[in-house]
C-alpha cells in the first residue's frame, strides 16, 4: 500500500471528517479513504449501484450461467 501525506489541511476539513468518522466507529484515516474511493468512483457501494442500474437498464429476466453452460455442453 502506498502512503499519502497531506500538509496544510484546513482544520474545518479535519473536523468534518471527524464528525463523519466518529458515529461510524472509524478513524479519520479510514474516513479519508472512503471519501477518496467514493469520489473517484472506486467504492464497492458505488459499483453495486452502477451494476444494479445497468441490470435495470438491460431488463431481464436473465438466464443463469449454469443453464447456459449445460445447454452448450448437452447440445
Amino acid at each position: 500500500m502506498a502512503h499519502l501525506v497531506l500538509n496544510d489541511v484546513d482544520p474545518r476539513i479535519i473536523d468534518e471528517l471527524r464528525h463523519r468518522a466518529d458515529p461510524a466507529g472509524r478513524s479519520i484515516e479510514d474516513e479519508v479513504k472512503i471519501v477518496l474511493e467514493e469520489s473517484l468512483g472506486l467504492s464497492r457501494a458505488r459499483a453495486l449501484r452502477e451494476a444494479r442500474r445497468i441490470r435495470t437498464e438491460l431488463g431481464g429476466p436473465f438466464t443463469e450461467s449454469a443453464e447456459i453452460l449445460r445447454e452448450g455442453r448437452d447440445g
